[in-house]
């Protein structure tokens, strides 16, 4: 009796270990079937987002033609910019500072491009100063335009906190924009605002 037992012991053993071997076995199959599983399926999207952009187009495997050298091709005119259109605030409702701008450039449209790009340079404030030296409500950079507007206008850097003497210089620089002064055809180039765009933020 003592020796039978003594031989079923290892048997005993041998079937937790084929147990134990069994648990391994199916855990590495689960986790390679979930990884295939999820490996199909990124490739199902990959494949699909790629379709989604792209497709098959025919053409001929051989494609042989004879041509000149050179050919005529009719010259497209660009087509036209779309004019901005700007709906502000009603005159009455306009602060001073704003209505004197209207009174400056007088044409409607410019008048609100001026506000916009003025409240996005000084905020409006008559007494801004900006870190590159722009001076007032326009920003007038009185390291660049110091000799012309003394020349042009006899002002000096204090008086451009003035509203008013501000207010011109910067008509004068819009209007000489297009390097024809006087035709009431200028350019808001020379303000930061406008050249960058962020003047459309400002806009109301």
């Amino acid at each position: 009796m003592i020796i039978v037992k003594n031989e079923t012991i290892p048997v005993i053993k041998k079937k937790q270990e084929k147990h134990t071997d069994f648990n391994l076995m199916s855990l590495i199959v689960g986790i390679a079937i979930i990884s295939i599983i999820v490996g199909v399926s990124f490739a199902v999207k990959k494949i699909v987002d790629y379709g989604n952009t792209h497709r098959i187009v025919s053409q001929r495997v051989i494609d042989l033609q004879v041509r000149m050298p050179f050919r005529i091709e009719e010259i497209k005119e660009p087509e036209p910019i779309k004019e901005l259109v700007i709906v502000g605030t009603p005159y009455e409702e306009l602060t001073s500072t704003e209505q004197k701008i209207i009174q400056v450039w007088g044409d409607y449209k410019q008048a609100m491009l001026a506000i916009a790009i003025f409240k996005c340079e000084s905020g409006l404030d008559p007494e801004a100063v900006s870190e590159t030296g722009d001076l007032g409500v326009a920003q007038i950079n009185w390291k660049t335009w110091k000799n012309p507007v003394k020349e042009k206008f006899g002002y000096t850097a204090i008086d451009m906190f003035d509203v008013d003497k501000n207010l011109e210089v910067a008509k004068w620089i819009w209007d000489r924009g297009n390097r024809i002064e006087g035709d009431e055809i200028g350019s808001w180039e020379a303000w930061t605002a406008y050249a960058s765009g962020a003047f459309v933020g400002c806009l109301e």
